[in-house]
Protein backbone atom coordinates (compact mmCIF):
# COMPACT_ATOMS: atom_id res chain seq x y z
CA UNK A 1 0.00 0.00 0.00
CA UNK A 2 1.27 3.47 -0.81
CA UNK A 3 0.25 6.43 0.44
CA UNK A 4 -1.02 8.05 -2.81
CA UNK A 5 -3.59 5.24 -3.20
CA UNK A 6 -5.42 7.20 -0.14
CA UNK A 7 -7.72 9.28 -2.25
CA UNK A 8 -11.14 9.33 -0.60
CA UNK A 9 -12.17 11.59 2.18
CA UNK A 10 -13.90 10.42 5.12
CA UNK A 11 -14.92 11.36 8.41
CA UNK A 12 -14.60 8.29 11.69
CA UNK A 13 -16.73 8.88 14.66
CA UNK A 14 -17.16 7.60 18.23
CA UNK A 15 -19.84 7.13 20.39
CA UNK A 16 -20.24 9.43 23.37
CA UNK A 17 -22.50 8.91 25.93
CA UNK A 18 -23.01 11.64 28.56
CA UNK A 19 -25.67 11.29 31.74
CA UNK A 20 -27.20 8.68 33.25
CA UNK A 21 -30.61 6.54 32.97
CA UNK A 22 -33.49 8.40 31.71
CA UNK A 23 -31.50 11.65 31.34
CA UNK A 24 -28.50 9.41 28.91
CA UNK A 25 -27.62 11.64 25.73
CA UNK A 26 -25.60 9.90 22.81
CA UNK A 27 -23.63 12.06 20.42
CA UNK A 28 -21.33 11.43 18.14
CA UNK A 29 -17.87 13.29 17.69
CA UNK A 30 -15.00 13.07 15.22
CA UNK A 31 -11.99 10.72 16.25
CA UNK A 32 -9.47 13.73 17.15
CA UNK A 33 -11.79 16.02 18.98
CA UNK A 34 -13.50 16.50 22.47
CA UNK A 35 -17.24 18.07 21.16
CA UNK A 36 -19.27 17.86 18.34
CA UNK A 37 -19.21 21.03 17.88
CA UNK A 38 -15.22 20.58 16.74
CA UNK A 39 -14.18 21.31 13.11
CA UNK A 40 -14.62 18.10 11.24
CA UNK A 41 -11.47 15.47 11.22
CA UNK A 42 -10.89 14.47 7.97
CA UNK A 43 -9.36 11.00 7.10
CA UNK A 44 -7.85 9.44 3.49
CA UNK A 45 -8.12 6.11 2.67
CA UNK A 46 -8.34 3.78 -0.02
CA UNK A 47 -12.44 2.88 -0.49
CA UNK A 48 -13.15 -0.06 -2.78
CA UNK A 49 -16.94 -0.60 -3.38
CA UNK A 50 -18.11 -4.54 -2.70
CA UNK A 51 -21.10 -3.62 -5.12
CA UNK A 52 -24.13 -3.27 -3.24
CA UNK A 53 -27.88 -5.33 -2.72
CA UNK A 54 -31.51 -4.37 -2.53
CA UNK A 55 -33.91 -6.31 -0.76
CA UNK A 56 -37.47 -5.78 0.59
CA UNK A 57 -38.23 -6.09 4.31
CA UNK A 58 -41.62 -5.01 5.43
CA UNK A 59 -42.58 -3.72 2.09
CA UNK A 60 -39.74 -1.58 1.88
CA UNK A 61 -36.82 -1.67 -0.24
CA UNK A 62 -33.14 -1.95 2.01
CA UNK A 63 -30.41 -1.20 -0.08
CA UNK A 64 -26.65 -1.97 1.28
CA UNK A 65 -23.85 -0.67 0.11
CA UNK A 66 -20.34 -1.78 1.30
CA UNK A 67 -16.57 -1.17 0.77
CA UNK A 68 -13.44 -2.39 1.67
CA UNK A 69 -11.37 0.82 3.26
CA UNK A 70 -7.86 1.14 3.97
CA UNK A 71 -6.62 4.02 6.53
CA UNK A 72 -3.61 4.93 8.45
CA UNK A 73 -3.37 2.52 11.52
CA UNK A 74 -4.99 4.62 14.42
CA UNK A 75 -6.03 2.55 17.75
CA UNK A 76 -8.92 4.14 18.49
CA UNK A 77 -10.70 3.09 15.39
CA UNK A 78 -13.09 0.33 16.81
CA UNK A 79 -16.03 -1.55 15.59
CA UNK A 80 -18.38 0.87 18.01
CA UNK A 81 -16.78 3.77 15.48
CA UNK A 82 -18.74 4.94 12.84
CA UNK A 83 -17.81 6.47 9.18
CA UNK A 84 -19.56 9.02 7.36
CA UNK A 85 -18.26 9.35 3.23
CA UNK A 86 -20.59 11.68 1.07
CA UNK A 87 -23.17 12.30 3.80
CA UNK A 88 -24.19 8.37 4.21
CA UNK A 89 -23.20 6.63 7.70
CA UNK A 90 -21.32 3.23 7.82
CA UNK A 91 -20.81 0.66 10.37
CA UNK A 92 -17.37 -0.05 10.87
CA UNK A 93 -17.03 -3.83 10.73
CA UNK A 94 -14.17 -5.77 11.80
CA UNK A 95 -10.90 -3.46 11.72
CA UNK A 96 -7.54 -4.99 11.79
CA UNK A 97 -3.88 -4.79 11.49
CA UNK A 98 -3.11 -7.09 8.46
CA UNK A 99 0.58 -7.21 8.98
CA UNK A 100 0.76 -6.62 12.59
CA UNK A 101 3.12 -3.50 12.11
CA UNK A 102 1.16 -0.62 13.09
CA UNK A 103 1.37 0.96 9.71
CA UNK A 104 -2.55 0.28 8.06
CA UNK A 105 -6.21 -0.70 9.36
CA UNK A 106 -8.35 -2.47 6.82
CA UNK A 107 -12.04 -2.99 7.36
CA UNK A 108 -15.08 -3.29 5.86
CA UNK A 109 -18.05 -0.36 5.47
CA UNK A 110 -21.52 -1.21 5.69
CA UNK A 111 -24.35 1.21 5.09
CA UNK A 112 -27.82 0.15 4.77
CA UNK A 113 -30.44 2.59 3.88
CA UNK A 114 -34.75 1.84 4.12
CA UNK A 115 -36.22 3.58 0.89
Amino acid sequence: MQAGQLRTKIRIQKKIITGVGAHATTSWVDIGNTVDTDPPKIVHCEWLPLGGSETWVANSLQIVDAANVTIRFNVSVTSQCRLIKDGVIYEIIAPNDPDQRKQWLKFKAKAAVMG
